[in-house]
C-alpha cells in the first residue's frame, strides 16, 4: 500500500509556479524548488516526473487562476467591448499592487524560450488560441449588438488584441500607471 501524500498538490504547484516566476526556469535549481514548495526532491519527481513536467503543470495551474481572475472579464462578457478595458485594468492592476510583481508568467515564458522547447511552444499555443477565442467571442457579441461595424474583420481584430495584451504584459512592469492607463484608452479608442 502507497504512503499518503503529505502535501497539498494545488499548494505545492502554486509554490513551484511562484519559484519559477521569480527565478525562470533555467534558474530554478531542485534546491530551489525542493525549498520554496517544502517537500523533498524525490517526492518532487515521483509525483511530476522532472522539472520540465511541473514547469508545464505550473503553466496550467496559472491558466486556471487567470481565467477565475483577470480574464474572467473577457470570458463572460456578453459582448461589451469595455469588458477588455476591465480585463487590461485588472492586470495592471494586479501587477502594480504587487499581487504580480513578475508580470505574467507565459508572457515571461514565450520571451524567455522562444521557439526552443516544442513543449512549452505546445502549451503557449493551447493558452494563446484560448485567449484569442474568448477574445474573438466576446467581439462576435459586440458585432451582433451593432458595437462593431458589419464590416469588422474579428479574426484580425482579435490578433491585434492578442498583441496589444502581450504588449501590455510586457511594458507593465516599468510604466507607471498614467501611461498605462493612455495605452489602454488607444487600444479601445482603436476599437471603435
Amino acid at each position: 500500500m502507497g504512503r499518503t501524500k503529505q502535501y497539498n498538490r494545488e499548494e505545492v504547484l502554486e509554490k513551484a509556479m511562484n519559484a519559477f516566476w521569480k527565478h525562470g526556469f533555467k534558474n530554478t535549481t531542485s534546491r530551489i524548488l525542493e525549498d520554496e514548495m517544502g517537500i523533498n526532491q524525490n517526492t518532487i519527481y515521483s509525483e511530476f516526473g522532472n522539472k520540465e513536467n511541473l514547469f508545464l503543470e505550473t503553466m496550467s495551474f496559472y491558466e486556471d487562476q487567470l481565467k477565475t481572475g483577470v480574464l474572467k472579464p473577457v470570458i463572460e462578457s456578453d459582448g461589451n467591448l469595455e469588458d477588455i478595458r476591465t480585463f487590461f485594468n485588472g492586470f495592471v492592476d494586479s501587477v502594480k499592487s504587487a499581487h504580480k510583481k513578475n508580470g505574467c508568467l507565459l508572457t515571461n515564458t514565450t520571451v524567455a524560450f522562444g521557439n526552443s522547447n516544442d513543449k512549452v511552444i505546445q502549451r503557449l499555443n493551447l493558452f494563446y488560441d484560448r485567449l484569442s477565442k474568448y477574445f474573438s467571442q466576446l467581439l462576435e457579441k459586440a458585432q451582433l449588438k451593432g458595437k462593431l461595424d458589419e464590416e469588422t474583420d474579428i479574426k484580425k481584430l482579435t490578433t491585434y488584441l492578442i498583441g496589444c495584451t502581450q504588449g501590455l504584459k510586457v511594458i507593465v512592469k516599468i510604466m507607471d500607471k498614467k501611461a498605462l492607463s493612455d495605452y489602454i484608452d488607444t487600444v479601445m479608442r482603436s476599437l471603435k
